[in-house]
C-alpha cells in the first residue's frame, strides 16, 4: 500500500492532544494514497453571515492539509450537482453551523442513517438542500450512497459580516480536531 505523509502547521497528534483546545498544532497525517479521494468533507454555509461561515471555514482548513485521500468542498449550500462528488467517496462529512434551541452547546458528529433519508425527493431541490436529500439523490442517480456524518458546530450570530463569534470559533477549533481524528480512525 502506498501512503502519503503530509506535514501541516499543527503539532504531533496524540489522543490527548485531540482534546486540547489549540489551533496551532503540527500533525503528520498518513492516509492511504488513492486514485480518487476516499473521504469527502463538505462545509456549507453563507460566508457573509457571521457564524454561518463556520462550515466552509472548516472545509478550507482541512483542504490546507493537502491529503490525497481527502477531497474538500466549501460551498454556500448543498445542491444536486454535488451528488457526483458524493457518489465517488467512501465516507462523507457534512459540516454545518447549528443555531437555535435544538442545537447542542458543543460540536456534534452524528452518523446520517438511512431511516432519516426520505424515500422521495421534494419537487424542487435546486434552491437549498440538506445532507439527507443529497444522499438520497446520490443513491437514486448513482446507486451508491457512502457512509455519512453530520458535524454540527454551535453558533451565536448570523448577522452580516465574516467574523465568527467566540462560540463558533471554539467550535471551529474542535471541529477541525474532530475531522483529524476521524481521518486517522477511518484510514
Amino acid at each position: 500500500m502506498v501512503t502519503t505523509s503530509i506535514q501541516t502547521n499543527r503539532d504531533s497528534v496524540s489522543k490527548n492532544a485531540l482534546s486540547a483546545p489549540t489551533t496551532e498544532r503540527k500533525a503528520t497525517h498518513t492516509i492511504p494514497a488513492a486514485s480518487q479521494p476516499r473521504f469527502l468533507v463538505i462545509g456549507y454555509g453563507n460566508e457573509l453571515r457571521g457564524d454561518d461561515a463556520v462550515g466552509p471555514k472548516v472545509a478550507t482548513a482541512v483542504a490546507k492539509w493537502q491529503l490525497s485521500a481527502v477531497k474538500t468542498l466549501a460551498v454556500h449550500q448543498l445542491t444536486p450537482d454535488l451528488a457526483s462528488d458524493v457518489s465517488r467517496a467512501d465516507y462523507v462529512i457534512f459540516v454545518d453551523a447549528c443555531g437555535g434551541e435544538h442545537c447542542a452547546r458543543t460540536v456534534q458528529l452524528e452518523p446520517i442513517v438511512g431511516e432519516r433519508v426520505p424515500n422521495s425527493l421534494p419537487r424542487s431541490t435546486s434552491h437549498s438542500g440538506d445532507p439527507w436529500i443529497l444522499l438520497n439523490l446520490t443513491r437514486q442517480v448513482y446507486s451508491h450512497s457512502p457512509q455519512a456524518w453530520l458535524l454540527q458546530i454551535p453558533t451565536e450570530s448570523f448577522n452580516f459580516g465574516d467574523a465568527l463569534s467566540s462560540t463558533a470559533q471554539s467550535g471551529y477549533d474542535l471541529a477541525v480536531r474532530t475531522i483529524e481524528h476521524f481521518l486517522q480512525t477511518y484510514q
